[in-house]
């Protein structure tokens, strides 16, 4: 199997109350990192994945300095959708929140960060 290589492009912006992030995966799909403030001491972090063929599994990590907080298997839905939210300790100075899925299927890549507080 050849490996897939791309460039992940980041748009978007990261605020004090929110921050979002969006771009292309190596392939077809698109992808989007959200993080916001859930309380004074947790962050919620969604990422999503579209564009992907369905049924398909994705392997899903998610970092906030490099700290891992969650690694599961998502399978795409029937809409080529995988969305996945976990919530995350807040913690001090800016947090780098990163976002990966690969899906071994297809060799696809989607990622992602984004700087918070």
């Amino acid at each position: 199997m050849a490996a897939c290589v791309g460039v992940t492009l980041f748009a978007g912006v990261a605020g004090a109350s929110g921050g979002r992030r969006e771009g292309s995966c190596t392939v077809h799909g698109e992808w989007r990192l959200e993080v916001d403030r859930r309380d004074a001491d947790t962050l919620r972090v969604r990422f999503r994945i579209e564009k992907t063929p369905a049924g398909k599994a994705w392997e899903i990590f998610l970092s906030d300095n490099g700290n891992r907080f969650l690694a599961t298997t998502k399978t795409a839905n029937s809409d080529g959708e995988v969305r996945v939210s976990k919530t995350t300790r807040d913690r001090s100075g800016t947090d780098k929140v990163k976002a990966y899925g690969v899906s071994r299927a297809t060799g696809e890549v989607c990622s992602g960060s984004v700087a918070f507080g």
